[in-house]
């Protein structure tokens, strides 16, 4: 699973588009922490992303999108609408013909869905090396290669050529994809020491420890084939990234054109993630490290309800008041069971809707300013934890279970649960229940 900066180089689509269609509706995040607001996505999504810029690139609108995208549009319908508008274009002025090429990569993005080409990631160290770099942030990713020919030209004019041993290379400095302002270097390896030109710095690149590494040979408008390939493995294989990425130019590039051929090694720094604390907490406890698969029936809680992003730990708060006022939901009562946390989907500017209460089987009058929310059956999986580890516990389920489980997120609420065991009073040593909804994948 991955943060949202990481998908969006994976997917070569802007934080900001991403939340966009997440506010829309058409493509949710797998999962967003409450703690942390961060958003995650899988690479199971690259799938439905595909198809949303598929249509997005032919004109239509993003409303018509999510119409196609409810309907469940089969892939073979799909490209037949894709090749109807191909067959439009064909007969339009040379200036369409940019939008025809277009769309015939995407429709072989829609083919290739799932199956992405072969690529070997590799791990291995890297040494300092000297280099000339030119960094500047660009307007779009093409003005990489106007930097290109300032740097070649000033490496030219001191008899300085490019070869493997010594070859350019391109260092991305943004945390996420960009589709405008890029900040990028470029630079090429010095075997001997050169004066650095306008803009220029010679400068030593870091040893990186490790990095994960796989090779492109092809066009350049298929380099993100070797992204597709390298970002799951280093998720997959319990690694994260610690550095901007890289592509070495083995073999070019010596054009702007996206058929060029290149030899480009792609790059990332990396590390082992630590282990959670949440599994050391389990180990503590002699807990396995799979949840329970549970189905529980429909049920109702009335409590107070906070809407916000818990930036002051306002819910812990809001704990010690609904505590205080439980006995108002007990008079008023019947069949009453459990305590709950239940928290609705975040929103896209980070707020979210929480209520703290109490199961109820049916309730006389509710309590001024409070709340019933009813949820419907659902199977669940269900994470033991601590108040001290309940964050961890989240980010467990989502970035390392949920991932390699068969399971992905089901539709409604997730919720705490607070079993008769549990004791405000020494909450910090009281176990409770992190129930997440799941479905088969």
């Amino acid at each position: 699973m991955f943060k949202i900066g990481d998908f969006s180089k994976l997917a070569q689509v802007s934080v900001k588009t991403l939340r966009y269609y997440a506010e829309l509706g058409l493509l949710k995040p797998a999962w967003i922490d409450r703690f942390t607001s961060y958003r995650y996505y899988t690479p199971e999504q690259l799938p439905r992303l595909n198809r949303i810029l598929a249509l997005k690139d032919l004109g239509f609108s993003l409303d018509q999108i999510a119409a196609l995208l409810r309907k469940e549009l089969p892939a073979a319908e799909l490209r037949g609408m894709l090749r109807m508008k191909a067959a439009e274009l064909e007969q339009l002025v040379q200036a369409e013909q940019a939008r025809l090429a277009r769309i015939e990569t995407r429709l072989q993005q829609i083919d290739h869905e799932g199956a992405l080409p072969p690529y070997e990631v590799v791990l291995k160290s890297l040494q300092r090396q000297r280099i000339l770099g030119l960094r500047q942030t660009v307007p779009i990713y093409g003005g990489i290669f106007a930097l290109f020919e300032q740097l070649s030209a000033h490496l030219h004019t001191h008899a300085v050529e490019s070869d493997e041993a010594h070859p350019y290379l391109i260092i991305y400095y943004d945390q996420e994809y960009r589709e405008h302002s890029v900040d990028v270097e470029v630079a090429a390896m010095l075997a001997r020491p050169i004066p650095a030109g306008p803009g220029m710095t010679v400068w030593t690149l870091p040893a990186v420890e490790t990095a994960a590494c796989t090779v492109h040979h092809g066009r350049l408008e298929d380099l993100s084939h070797a992204y597709n390939a390298l970002l799951p493995w280093i998720e997959q294989n319990g690694y994260r990234i610690t550095g901007p990425n890289c592509e070495i130019y083995l073999r070019g590039p010596e054009s702007a054109s996206a058929q060029s051929e290149v030899i480009a090694e792609v790059l990332f720094p990396v590390e082992r993630k630590p282990v959670s604390v949440y599994i050391s907490y389990l180990e503590k406890e002699k807990n396995t490290m799979q949840p329970m698969i549970v189905t529980k029936p429909a049920f109702s809680v009335v409590g107070l309800k906070y809407r916000g992003k818990n930036e002051n730990q306002e819910i812990a708060a809001m704990w010690g008041i609904a505590n205080a006022r439980a006995e108002e939901i007990v008079a008023a009562a019947e069949g009453l069971g459990a305590a709950y946390g239940i928290c609705r989907d975040m929103e896209a500017d980070g707020v979210f809707a929480y209520l703290a209460g109490l199961e109820i089987k049916a309730i006389r009058e509710i309590p001024e300013g409070m709340e019933r929310w009813d949820v419907p059956e659902q199977t669940y999986a269900v994470f033991p934890c601590k108040l001290a580890t309940i964050g961890e516990a989240y980010r467990y389920a989502f970035e390392e279970w949920l991932p390699q489980s068969g399971y992905q997120r089901g539709d409604g609420p997730d919720f705490e649960y607070y079993d008769y065991t549990f004791n405000p009073a020494d909450a910090n040593n009281s176990q409770l229940y992190v129930y997440i909804p799941v479905v088969k994948a």
